[in-house]
């Protein structure tokens, strides 16, 4: 009887013509990505990318781009460095879009979903270095790059600057944790030191080069000779990449490049209030429940673009409707679109989903959700009026503008407070009428494109506290190396009697890290290169901006930015929160079970 041996790669590929077409076999003969690059020796990521139909090209050494960073790094001045970076966008080898998106870090708007913690089991997953030397190295160097640099070994440079500008564009396609480990490992693992360090730094979203957009925004007007003003007006209208993308094409098709309805403006947004930053008087407004909505406007046309830039007005023709009778030729307002009951008060922004999900609906599922969920619409800016671009007027000129163009049901309500008094005073009033806080906006202030602003301010409730308990206290990274820096927080499991983590506090008063550094030294159980476990005595309640769902913590969740509202010397550990309610926290805050109670 013989024995048949299975094909190896060698003969897949010869077979089937390229690896391409030999791992989309073996997709179709049932194998898992994760079994095909065991069996073939072809990186993960790689399969990954044939399976979403995507070739990267063997164009550009990935290592010349490295190259250039490398000189940017150890250039101190800004000219130096727009005058290497000009170098950079003249070099004919690669597409201008995808240099600019090299020298900004950023490979594509959408989140990648990674974290220092994934980034950390990578690196640790492509060198075979436990994760807690790599864990050890991160506070001896406090910064991932490096780290990779440090534990990769030497070899032969592969990559290409397509292939690592694809396999980052996939990111945001994959979904578990797992297999994102997996696919930045296996990049990783075939790269060179130099090559990892930038990589993940790309994927960290931060280069650590020194320079801002606006440096490559000059480097771009000087490598192609036209005006940087009309980039950064090109690059405030269409995006940081796009607009740099075109400086390529000339100074016309740059002077082309003009605010007009029907082309999506990225909306400016709201900082957190912080009292500091006010100047009286303000235009204080309810702050909706609801989505962003720009409605643009060209004779009988109408667009209704979200936050995100996606256009609406298939899904939510009473607003198309609402803009007809805006008093202009041609407009572009910014305001929300929220959900109301039958009595016409703001819903919950929930409710608001139900109208907004971003896809294709037949005539019948459209108007069995226009007749469940109404909407309605507020008005609180315009950019553009019959051919005039209104941005850079100060706010207090655009309102004379708004006022005269949207009816005043559609108009956002406000009031203009000369003092904080004022202010609280209708922050106050907003509270009661079930708003869930006010905008303030300076009106001395033009509206900035795109930008989060100090001009305007959000104020809101903070949300729910968590009453938790501290377990364990870290060491800083780099000057803050052997210093407490960070606290490990936990809330507790009662049947498992067990405490599960939910993030790290930092930043805290001189007088209570020292208050905390005594109870530590008293309390301390043992530690690690990351720091020191303690008792869990101390129960503080801490608020939070937002709870995410990670692999981070045990718990399986995070709080996004912790703050230590007090000590709670009154209650136990016992008597600290749990994880299911933290859970029931979680799904609140997007409102998926609000009839569900704490």
């Amino acid at each position: 009887m013989s024995i048949v041996k299975p094909p190896t790669i060698k003969d897949l590929i010869e077979t089937y013509g390229s690896p391409r077409e030999a791992v989309l076999r073996l997709v179709e003969a049932g194998f898992s990505p994760e079994q095909i690059e065991w069996r073939t020796g072809i990186p993960y990521y790689l399969i990954r990318l044939y399976m979403e139909g995507v070739q990267p090209k063997k164009d550009t050494p990935f290592a010349k781009v490295v190259e250039v960073y490398e000189r940017l790094a150890v250039l101190r001045g800004k000219k130096g460095k727009e005058t290497e970076l000009a170098k950079f966008f003249q070099n004919p080898a690669l597409p201008l879009d995808v240099k600019a998106r090299f020298a900004l870090g950023t490979l594509t708007d959408e989140s990648l979903k990674i974290g220092p913690g994934l980034i950390e089991r990578s690196i640790s997953l492509a060198t075979g270095t436990p994760l807690s030397e790599v864990k050890k190295l991160m506070i001896d160097y406090g910064e991932h790059g490096e780290v990779a640099y440090l534990l990769k070994k030497p070899i032969k440079a592969t990559l290409s600057v397509n292939e690592v500008y694809e396999a980052i564009r996939l990111l945001p396609k994959l979904k578990g944790v797992k297999e994102r480990e997996l696919y930045v490992s296996s990049l990783l693992r075939v790269s060179t030191p130099s090559e990892a360090k930038y990589i993940v730094r790309l994927l960290l979203g931060d280069l650590k080069l020194g320079y801002y957009a606006n440096t490559v925004m000059r480097a771009a007007a000087k490598a192609y000779q036209v005006p940087v003003e009309l980039i950064q007006n090109a690059c405030a209208i269409m995006g940081l990449a796009e607009g740099i993308s075109l400086a390529s094409e000339g100074l016309n098709k740059l002077a082309e490049v003009k605010m007009r309805p029907g082309q999506f403006i990225k909306p400016q947004l709201a900082h957190l209030y912080e009292p500091d930053k006010v100047v009286y008087p303000i235009r204080a407004e309810y702050k909706i429940d609801g989505s962003r909505l720009q409605v643009h406007k060209w004779g009988a046309q109408t667009w209704l673009f979200s936050r995100r830039g996606v256009e609406k007005s298939q899904t939510l023709p009473e607003i198309v409707e609402i803009a007809k009778t805006f008093k202009a030729q041609s407009c572009i307002v910014d305001g929300e679109v929220f959900a109301v009951g039958k009595n016409g008060n703001p819903l919950p922004f929930q409710v608001m989903l139900e109208r907004t999900v971003p896809r294709e609906l037949t005539p019948e599922e459209l108007a069995e959700r226009a007749a469940k969920v109404r909407v309605a619409y507020k008005a609180f800016d315009i950019l553009f009026l019959n051919g005039k671009e209104l941005i850079n007027l100060p706010l207090s000129e655009r309102r004379k503008y708004l006022l005269g163009v949207v009816p005043p049901e559609y108009l956002a309500e406000g009031v203009e407070c000369q003092n904080e008094v004022e202010l609280m005073r209708f922050y106050d009033e907003a509270l009661k009428k079930g708003y869930e806080g006010i905008v303030v906006k300076n009106l001395n202030s033009p509206y900035e494109i795109g930008q989060r602003t100090y001009t305007w301010l959000k104020l809101k409730p903070e949300r729910d506290t968590i009453d938790c308990t501290i377990v364990k206290a870290l060491y800083g990274k780099g000057k803050r190396a052997g210093l407490y820096s960070s606290f490990l927080l936990a809330v507790r499991d009662p049947k498992e009697r067990k405490l599960y983590t939910i993030g790290k506090v930092s930043n805290l008063p001189e007088q209570t890290m020292d208050a905390l550094t005594t109870i530590i030294e008293r309390t301390k159980t043992g530690g690690d290169d990351e720091g020191v476990f303690m008792k869990p005595t101390v129960v503080v309640e801490v608020t939070y901006q937002e709870i995410q769902e990670t692999d981070e913590y045990t718990s399986g969740y995070a709080l996004r930015v912790p703050k230590i509202v007090r000590f709670r010397t009154d209650k136990t550990v016992d008597e600290i929160d749990t994880v299911e309610k933290l859970k029931k926290l979680y799904e609140l805050q997007y409102e998926r079970f609000p009839s569900q109670s704490i």
